[in-house]
């Protein structure tokens, strides 16, 4: 060997040994999440790491390389938004105890200003499942405490530079106590504010010095799969397998809206309203929503876990809704077990929440929250004016996750959500106290030949049987007549209305105010409609007659006053603001008489 060879062979050698620290690096470091697979996305305290288990969250473990001497450093792991947990101590209040604790002082470092560290004493947020270390064992026995940087969104922690069993000191020579043991310990309980986010959400992780003999083999990690919504629809139906509804009124067999008569009748007092999950662990136990045996403890939004809010909007005064939730009857869905607080909404108490006491974390569940219009309705009751009772539904509570200076809070209740409500959902129907009749063929013809049709409509809401026996409440109407006509060369024509009044009463039987009376007829010839619409000549087409008032029937007879004459029932349409026309119950339209 030449003299330049060994030359070349000692500096590498000495080049090696000056690289040792970096390149065999005594502890390696590997970290590794219990993924949650999907978090609501609106959700300002959504869990990194599986739902409902006990201690779930990062696990770091330390693997020996070779046994060494360790320098303190700090672990620093990075999440993808603000932090909106803090860590719990264990309430020591001695200064500089090493191990779990350090007390009030355990997660703020006073060496910055204004500090980026901040904690809530011995306690933590969420009580009873605040971030935490468990089972640290090994090496890391006494780890030191976690901090929350509130600036980076960063869990900081110190890895040990002494032995097991908190040992430290130094062999003779002066130098430094050689480790020669692995260790784990697990990172518990951190939530994420995932308002706006989408899709996977990953940590990152670095040291904050790589000379001591730490190796660093995990620098990031999913901790979230995805993100959803809480409330994927809400919608009037029944939950899967309920095929009935009961109600004051008797068995309901088929879903719809509650129905109340401007009269303030009711002649359906009964709806079904469901909401759909987001995604199969959307909706959350106060233990499904953490990691401890209790999950987060928090009074403000007893019993804790999540929950929806529901808002029911325009209820008139002396209108009251009862609500009683239920859970589907197939098997995909008798884990959810729900109640309501409270149990009835009027118009100056129109809220009410829904808490979860039981869920499935496998399944897609359906809520279904059957109402009830409290009968009779209030003879004050403002429904006078048609319109509509509608609800939205939110996950709830709902809060911002940290206070104004960035410090996680729980006193808006814990989980907290951003409002993003689902809906509206028309749940009750306010409709005029009508009856809505068809004639589909009406004639006149005075000129050739002399044909008219006679047209007689009943008040019929005086009856015998009185409102106790299921009579009719009386009520006085005016009459709308809207024509359609068909020209004499085929198509449609021009439609136009007549409308009764204290100076449009054609025929005979109406009051003078041009309202049939409760118990009377109305009898009219259709060329004394067409006069009285300001029509002339002939007319052939239909007609439907609007009556303001409920169980008006009729007759209409074609005749040419001679030895021609055809009568048939005027047709009853179900209230078309109830059922609609383009959808009709069993695919077709359901006329009486």
């Amino acid at each position: 060997m030449t003299l330049k060879s060994r030359w070349i062979g000692l500096v590498t050698i000495l080049v090696l040994f000056a690289m040792a620290p970096g390149l065999f690096a005594q502890v390696q470091i590997q970290i590794t999440p219990d993924v949650s697979s999907q978090e609501v996305q609106t959700n300002r305290n959504a869990q990194t790491a599986r739902p409902g288990t006990n201690g779930a969250g990062l696990l770091v473990a330390g693997q020996v390389f070779a046994p060494s001497a360790l320098t303190a450093t700090t672990l620093r792991i990075a999440y993808p938004g603000p932090i909106t947990a803090v860590p719990a101590g264990d309430g020591n209040t001695t200064p500089g105890l090493s191990g779990l604790g350090n007390g009030g002082s355990n997660c703020t470092d006073p060496s910055l200003t204004p500090s980026t560290f901040a904690c809530a004493g011995g306690v933590g947020i969420p009580t009873g499942d605040a971030v935490r270390i468990e089972g640290a064992s090994g090496l890391f026995q006494s780890v030191g405490n976690l901090r929350l940087n509130t600036v980076s969104s960063r869990i900081e922690v110190t890895l040990p530079n002494s032995l097991p069993g908190g040992g430290t000191g130094a062999l003779s020579g002066g130098n430094p106590a050689i480790n020669t043991s692995s260790g784990v310990f697990r990172i518990v309980g951190i939530r994420i504010d995932a308002n706006g986010k989408s899709g996977a959400q990953t940590f990152s992780a670095s040291l904050s010095n790589p000379a001591n003999n730490y190796l660093l083999n995990t620098t990031s990690g999913t901790i979230i799969n995805n993100l959803g919504p809480g409330i994927a629809s809400s919608g009037i139906g029944f939950a899967p397998g309920n095929q009935t509804q009961s109600c004051s009124t008797g068995t309901i067999s088929s879903p719809g809206t509650a129905t109340i008569f401007t009269n303030r009748n009711t002649p359906r007092a009964c709806g079904s309203l469901i909401l759909t999950e987001g995604f199969a662990s959307a909706w959350r136990t106060v233990t499904q929503s953490g990691n401890s045996a209790t999950g987060p403890v928090n009074a403000i939004n007893a019993p804790g876990g999540s929950q929806i809010r529901l808002t029911f909007n325009n209820i008139p005064a002396g209108v009251t809704l009862t609500l009683t939730p239920r859970a589907g009857t197939v098997s995909s869905q008798t884990s959810l077990a729900i109640f309501a607080s409270p149990t009835t909404v009027t118009a100056t108490s129109a809220t009410s929440v829904l808490s979860f006491t039981s869920t499935s974390s496998t399944d897609v569940e359906v809520a279904e929250i059957d109402y009830a219009v409290t009968t009779p309705v209030s003879t004050t009751a403002a429904v006078t004016t048609p319109g509509t009772i509608s609800v939205t539904a939110t996950m709830f509570p709902l809060g911002d996750g940290v206070d104004t200076v960035g410090v996680p809070r729980q006193d808006q209740g814990y989980p907290a959500f951003l409002q993003a409500d689902v809906g509206p959902t028309t749940i009750v129907n306010i409709i005029a106290a009508n009856t809505t009749l068809l004639m589909p063929f009406v004639f006149t013809a005075g000129v050739a030949g002399g044909f008219d049709t006679g047209i007689a409509i009943a008040n019929t809401t005086s009856d015998p049987f009185g409102t106790g026996g299921g009579g009719a409440t009386k009520a006085n109407g005016t009459l709308v007549v809207s024509f359609f006509p068909t020209t004499a060369t085929g198509g449609a024509g021009t439609p136009f209305t007549l409308t009764t009044s204290s100076t449009v009463k054609p025929g005979s039987g109406l009051s003078s105010d041009g309202t049939l009376a409760s118990g009377a007829t109305w009898s009219v010839f259709l060329g004394q409609l067409l006069s009285a619409a300001g029509q002339t000549g002939n007319f052939s087409g239909y007609l439907f007659i609007q009556a303001n008032f409920l169980n008006a029937h009729g007759t209409a007879t074609i005749t040419d006053f001679k030895s021609f004459s055809l009568t048939s029932n005027v047709l009853v349409l179900p209230p078309p603001a109830t059922t609609s026309r383009d959808a009709p119950v069993g695919g077709a339209e359901q006329l009486d008489f």
